[in-house]
């Protein structure tokens, strides 16, 4: 059977392909950083528990953080993906129904990342250091294999070839292990959320340091921080460039020369990501963290860029029919404002409720 015509028919959409192309791009660099930072957060956490000294202030600071980030990253990771579904649903829905299993226990996994995330918080004194370790741990798992079922989706919609094993394994319980770009995908993203991870660690006791943490204790988490992220990058530059050998030569080969705009831009994020890593080798965080979303939004144009190759043989976004109705798109919109108001002002006061008269720089001196 031809892949073509297991491929459905796309629904109309009702405004230009490139307005839901633009909000997906822009939402996904929102959500994929905050993702980034909580994932690696939570990765550097558990290494520190395991690995490090008990530096339970230290600590404390990020798990306060863990449940109000769990929330804005489920929350940003749900435009994206309906935005996605309006470009690319026919190819999405296919992967989903595959997977369908593994997809479905998404639900039942973020909640249970929810719940890690709380207990961590609320529990961090009873949990004491080694149930503070268990508790990560299983943190740390629940969110790998999340991970690890996105990015079998994400692949399998883009290989339409591959569509015919569902016929050997109708239950929705296929992964789509035999795609050579899956490994070096998905490690892709973990070593990019380590990195990013560091880098928040750096921005963290950077705030602290102006609110009046003790600096001598903040300038030694900002230094960690920073070779975090500096280390992860390079290592991140490595597995880039195993993911890129992995790609098809056809697709690969637009990156290298082969197609203007996908080089240009591919170009541009590898410059990007250079000047990046030398700010984050010379320790100055506020211009790396600003190099850093420039470097991500680069990155999300890449991705992109690589799926419409990959799909190319089938499918362009352009060519979906179009009828005409923008009142939805100006729902959105406005009801996007309004939410990042409200997210916004419940942020800044979650902030002035937790402001205690001790800090923890404070605490950390009477223990040291």
């Amino acid at each position: 059977m031809q892949p073509g015509a297991l491929i459905p028919v796309p629904d109309p959409i009702p405004v230009p392909w490139g307005i839901p192309e633009v909000l997906m791009l822009a939402t996904f660099v929102v959500h994929i950083l905050l993702m980034n930072a909580f994932f690696g957060a939570a990765m550097l956490s558990l290494a520190h528990t395991l690995w490090g000294r008990d530096d339970s202030p230290g600590l404390h600071a990020v798990a306060k953080l863990m449940p109000t980030s769990t929330a804005l990253t489920v929350n940003a990771g749900v435009a994206p993906l309906l935005f996605m579904q309006v470009l690319y649903g026919h190819f999405f829905y296919i992967s989903d129904v595959m997977l369908a299993f593994w997809w479905f226990s998404v639900i039942g996994l973020v909640i249970v990342a929810y719940y890690g995330a709380y207990l961590w918080d609320f529990r961090f004194d009873r949990l004491g250091r080694g149930g503070r370790s268990l508790c990560l741990a299983f943190l740390v798992a629940v969110l790998f294999l999340i991970s690890f079922i996105f990015t079998n989706n994400f692949t399998l919609m883009l290989t339409p070839q591959r569509w015919g094993m569902y016929f050997d394994n109708p239950g929705g319980t296929l992964l789509n292990l035999g795609e050579p770009t899956l490994f070096p995908r998905w490690l892709h993203f973990v070593t990019a959320a380590l990195a990013v991870g560091g880098l928040a660690q750096a921005v963290l006791w950077t705030v602290k340091a102006g609110r009046g943490a003790d600096p001598a204790y903040a300038a030694g988490r900002i230094r960690q921080g920073m070779k975090v992220f500096a280390g992860f990058t390079l290592l991140q530059l490595l597995v880039g460039t195993w993911f890129l050998a992995s790609l098809p030569n056809e697709v690969a080969a637009r990156f290298l020369g082969g197609h203007g705009l996908s080089t240009g831009v591919f170009v541009l994020a590898l410059a990007s990501v250079l000047a990046t890593l030398a700010l984050g080798f010379k320790g100055k965080v506020w211009p790396t963290l600003a190099a850093l979303v420039g470097t991500v939004v680069l990155m999300a144009c890449v991705r992109e860029l690589v799926r419409i190759a990959y799909l190319a043989p089938y499918f362009s976004p352009a060519d979906l029919p179009v009828r005409t109705q923008y009142s939805p798109l100006f729902l959105f919109l406005a009801t996007l404002a309004v939410g990042v108001l409200v997210v916004v002002w419940v942020l800044r006061q979650a902030a002035k409720a937790s402001a205690g008269p001790q800090a923890l720089p404070e605490q950390a001196q009477e223990e040291a």
